[in-house]
């Protein structure tokens, strides 16, 4: 699991709260009810307006699945799928591709990919057409998961200006009560900027740091897809299971922990 994602949050928070005791604020003045409500309920409902409730739960769906670490396990696995494939197409031909693509594996979301390919492969498409289909398969894809983080993203963009609002909203209470105790008047001034404060910590703190987290797992799920086009079309053009796993191992790359399987697949 990749807890990274909530450590920055908890630790630029922290951070925050720590300046500011530090210069003698009082804590409990940075936690208030309403200026949340303002920020946080105005942010939503205008994330609701600009889109549909289905990509919304998708972006959630996505938010809580970026705790799950991406690592280059799981791409050596495909290349080990891929491989075996190319193998057994190679000694038994066109018809063992309808036995393989039975295999409940291929079912699951990562090698669907995989399994289209193969079926093109038994209609007897060239390389050229299959991966044309392919990566038209992958611009939608990225397309779709690319509006899961503009989620986000547009929640950073609305938060700080639902905090000017508050701001404005608590100014505006604070002159209707008129002027007649300074230390009062000082108080509930402060107490309206805080609106601005969570807009704004929201925003860089939460919204950004989310999409930014989606976005990057969304570049190695492409370079994933892609490797397996190359694969798909490796094995279209019958190349031996040796040559496509020394070819595939140049994408172990992408991933941070993928130095030793790169190594070891370019020097196999």
């Amino acid at each position: 699991m990749d807890f990274s994602l909530l450590i920055g949050i908890i630790i630029g928070i922290g951070a925050l709260i720590t300046g500011f005791v530090l210069e003698k604020g009082a804590i409990y003045s940075l936690f208030l009810l309403s200026p949340f409500i303002i920020v946080v309920g105005g942010t939503v409902g205008a994330v609701i307006a600009s889109y549909s409730l289905t990509d919304i739960a998708m972006a959630m769906r996505a938010m809580f699945r970026s705790f799950k670490h991406p690592h280059s396990a799981s791409l050596e696995k495909m290349i080990a799928k891929i491989s075996m494939i190319a193998t057994r197409y190679r000694a038994e031909g066109v018809t063992c591709l309808e036995n393989i693509s039975r295999d409940p594996e291929l079912n699951q979301e990562e090698y669907l990919l995989l399994k289209e390919g193969l079926v093109l492969i038994q209609e007897m498409k060239s390389p050229e057409s299959i991966q044309y289909t392919l990566e038209s398969d992958i611009r939608a894809y990225v397309q779709q998961k690319s509006i899961e983080a503009s989620v986000f993203e547009a929640a950073a963009g609305f938060s700080p200006t639902m905090g000017v609002i508050g701001t404005v909203m608590g100014l505006i209470m604070v002159l209707a009560s008129g002027f007649e105790d300074p230390s009062e008047l000082a108080g509930s001034i402060g107490t309206a900027f805080v609106a601005t404060l969570y807009g704004v910590c929201f925003a860089n703190l939460i919204y950004m740091p989310i999409a930014n987290k989606l976005k990057t797992q969304l570049k190695r799920k492409h370079i994933q897809k892609e490797m397996i086009v190359d694969g798909v079309c490796m094995i279209a053009n019958g190349n031996t299971s040796r040559n496509i796993e020394n070819e595939l191992a140049l994408y172990f790359q992408a991933f941070s922990d993928g130095a030793t399987r790169y190594k070891r697949g370019i020097e196999n």
